[in-house]
C-alpha cells in the first residue's frame, strides 16, 4: 500500500496563488460590469420612445408639427389655411405657409388675419386653422375667440384631424374625425396621441390573419398564413378555441383577428354545429401580449358563425367588408371599412403594461345611437345572416403600444433589447480609445499564439482569429469604461510632455556633439583602414502594463505570463 505523497510547500503556494488570482479576476469582472449596468440603466431610461402627449405649455415644437401639416396638406379653393395657436396671455399666434408671423389680441385684429397673411384672399374667404396640441389640451377656453365658420384641425405626431366643437350645457366637447366612420373624443392628450398612432400604424396585410374558432380542430397554428389557391389572399385558418391561447406564441410580431359577441369578458360564438360556445376573453388578451401578437376582436350583436362555414341555407360565411378592408394598408381604413355604412364608432385607447387596449364601440361622441338607425341594424343584421354576412358592431384590439412598437422596430437584431444593443455599441466604440491599455491586459490574460505550437496554418490562423474576435466584442467592450479613461489620460500626459521630452533631446545632441579642436587633433585613419564593429545593439525588454494585483505576484509568474 502506497502512502499519499504530502503536498510540498511551493504546490500549495501555487494553487493558494491560483485561487486568489481568480477570485481577484472575478471581482475585477465585477467591477466591470457595475459601470456597463449603470449604462445601459441610464440608456434604458432616456432611449424609451413614447408619444409625445404632454399637452402643455412646454410643447416647444407644436407649432412646427402645425406648420408642417400646413405645407403638407392641399388648401381648398376660396380657404385661407393657416397654422394657429393659442399663447399663455390670452392672444392668438397665426402663421403662414411662407413664415410669416400674425399675433392677434382683439376682435379687429381676428378679423384681419386673412388679410394680413394672404394679401390675394377674397373677402369673406373662410379659415382652415391648423390647431397645436396645447391649445386644445391646456387654453381649450380661447377657441370662443375664433371667427365663426373656420374649419378645425387638431394636429398630432400622426396627422392632422378635422375637429367638430358640440356644446353640452357649460361644458364643450371636442370630437376629432380619424375616418369616415372612426371619431375620438379629444379628452386628454396622450390617449388621443396613443389613439391616433395606433389608427395609423401601417397594416401588412401579409401578416393579417383570420381565425374561426371550431371545437375539435387544429391544436397549432402555423408560422405563415395559409394562402387562399383561389384568390391568392390569406385563407381562414381555422383553431380549436381550447387551445387558442397557447397557439398565439406560434404567430408571434402577426395580427390575428377573431369575431364573436363580447359578453362580460367572455366571447360567445357558433361553431359548425352544435351549441352556442364561449372563450375567456381575458385570457386571449394576456397570452397575446405574452407572444407580442396584435389581436382584433370584432364583435357581432349575437354569436356569429365562424368564417369559412356555411349558415343553415348553406351560404358561405364571411365578415362583411373584410375583403375590402383588407386591401387598406392602415389599420384606421380596415377598420373604417369594416364599420356599417349607417354607424360611426367611437375610438378610445387605455394603457395596459407595454399594450394598448383599442375600443371602438357606437356611442353618442360618434353621433349614432338614433332610434331609427338601431331599428335599420336590426334588420340589416337579420338580412346578413341569411346572406352569410357577419355584420360588426364594435372592435376590441390588444396592441402594443406606440413606445413597445416603436422599441421592436429600432432593433438591429431581433430578440435583443435596443438599449441593450445601443449600450454595446457605444462600449465598443469608447473601448477603442482605450485599445493600447486593453490589448497589454489581454495579452497578460490571453497569451498570443506561436506558430510552433500549430502542426498546420490554418489551425494557427483560426486560434488566432477567435482570440482577437474574444478581444474586439467581448474583452474591449468589458475594460472601455476604466481602459478609454487611463489611456486617455496617458495620452494627455504624454502630449504635455511632449515639448519637454524634445528640448531634452535637442540638449543632448549639443552635448554630444564633438568640438572642433577635437576633429583637427584625431589622427587621420586611411581609408581602407579596418574600422572596428559596433557592439550589437541590446534590445529593450518591452514595458507591460499590468493590473494592480499582478504587480504584486511572484516574478516566476509574471515572467510565465510576459
Amino acid at each position: 500500500m502506497q502512502t499519499p505523497v504530502p503536498a510540498t510547500p511551493e504546490a500549495s503556494t501555487s494553487r493558494w496563488l491560483n485561487g486568489r488570482v481568480l477570485g481577484r479576476l472575478l471581482l475585477l469582472l465585477g467591477v466591470l460590469l457595475l459601470p456597463v449596468a449603470m449604462l445601459a440603466g441610464w440608456l434604458d431610461k432616456s432611449g424609451r420612445t413614447t408619444p409625445a402627449a404632454t399637452g402643455t405649455k412646454s410643447d416647444k415644437r407644436a407649432l412646427d408639427r402645425a406648420l408642417a401639416q400646413l405645407s403638407a396638406a392641399t388648401p381648398a379653393p376660396g380657404t385661407v389655411a393657416l397654422a394657429a395657436e393659442a399663447t399663455p396671455e390670452g392672444h392668438w399666434r397665426f402663421v403662414n405657409r411662407a413664415g410669416e408671423v400674425f399675433t392677434a389680441g382683439t376682435p379687429e385684429e381676428m378679423r384681419r388675419v386673412a388679410g394680413v397673411l394672404d394679401p390675394q384672399a377674397k373677402a369673406g374667404a373662410r379659415l382652415v386653422l391648423y390647431l397645436t396640441r396645447p391649445t386644445l389640451f391646456a387654453h381649450r377656453s380661447a377657441l370662443k375667440s375664433l371667427p365663426t365658420g373656420a374649419d378645425l384641425y387638431a394636429v398630432s405626431d400622426s396627422g392632422a384631424y378635422r375637429v367638430a366643437r358640440r356644446s353640452e350645457g357649460s361644458a364643450e366637447r371636442i370630437v376629432a374625425d380619424i375616418r369616415t366612420h372612426l371619431v375620438t373624443e379629444l379628452a386628454d392628450a396622450r390617449t388621443f396621441e396613443e389613439v391616433a398612432w395606433q389608427l395609423e400604424r401601417p397594416l401588412a396585410s401579409a401578416e393579417v390573419r383570420l381565425l374561426a374558432l371550431e371545437p375539435g380542430g387544429p391544436a397549432s397554428l402555423t408560422a405563415k398564413p395559409q394562402i387562399d389557391t383561389a384568390t391568392s389572399k390569406a385563407g381562414v385558418d381555422s383553431i380549436d378555441p381550447e387551445h387558442l391561447a397557447a397557439a398565439l406564441r406560434a404567430a408571434s410580431g402577426q395580427t390575428l383577428i377573431i369575431i364573436g359577441r363580447n359578453d362580460r369578458d367572455l366571447l360567445f360564438f357558433q361553431p359548425a354545429s352544435g351549441p352556442e360556445r364561449s372563450v375567456n376573453l381575458k385570457d386571449l388578451v394576456r397570452a397575446a401580449g405574452a407572444a407580442e401578437v396584435n389581436l382584433i376582436v370584432l364583435q357581432t350583436a349575437s354569436a356569429p358563425r365562424q368564417p369559412g362555414g356555411r349558415n343553415w341555407l348553406w351560404q358561405r360565411v364571411e365578415v362583411q367588408g373584410l375583403n375590402v378592408a383588407l386591401q387598406h394598408v392602415k389599420l384606421a381604413d380596415f377598420l373604417n371599412a369594416l364599420a356599417a355604412s349607417n354607424r360611426r364608432l367611437a375610438a378610445t385607447a387605455l394603457p395596459y403594461g407595454e399594450r394598448t387596449m383599442l375600443d371602438l364601440s357606437p356611442s353618442d361622441v360618434a353621433g349614432s345611437g338614433a332610434i331609427k338607425d338601431q331599428a335599420a341594424e336590426l334588420f340589416g343584421g337579420m338580412l346578413a345572416d341569411v346572406l352569410g354576412r357577419v355584420p360588426i358592431v364594435g372592435v376590441h384590439a390588444s396592441l402594443q403600444s406606440a413606445a413597445r412598437q416603436q422599441e421592436l422596430q429600432s432593433r438591429l437584431i431581433p430578440g435583443v433589447t435596443s438599449w441593450v444593443q445601443v449600450g454595446y455599441v457605444f462600449l465598443l466604440i469608447v473601448g477603442l480609445v482605450g485599445t493600447p491599455l486593453s490589448r497589454v491586459w489581454w495579452a497578460s490574460l490571453w497569451p498570443a499564439e506561436r506558430r510552433a505550437d500549430y502542426i498546420g496554418r490554418g489551425g494557427y490562423l483560426a486560434a488566432r482569429a477567435v482570440r482577437g474576435l474574444a478581444f474586439s466584442l467581448i474583452f474591449l467592450p468589458l475594460t472601455a469604461v476604466i481602459a478609454a479613461p487611463l489611456s486617455l489620460a496617458r495620452q494627455m500626459g504624454d502630449a504635455a510632455a511632449a515639448p519637454a521630452r524634445a528640448w531634452r533631446a535637442l540638449a543632448r545632441r549639443k552635448d554630444a556633439a564633438p568640438a572642433i579642436s577635437d576633429i583637427a587633433a584625431a589622427p587621420v585613419q586611411a581609408d581602407n583602414a579596418v574600422r572596428p564593429a559596433p557592439p550589437p545593439a541590446v534590445p529593450e525588454a518591452p514595458r507591460l502594463v499590468f493590473p494592480k494585483f499582478l504587480d504584486r505576484m511572484p516574478n516566476r509568474f509574471k515572467k510565465g505570463r510576459a
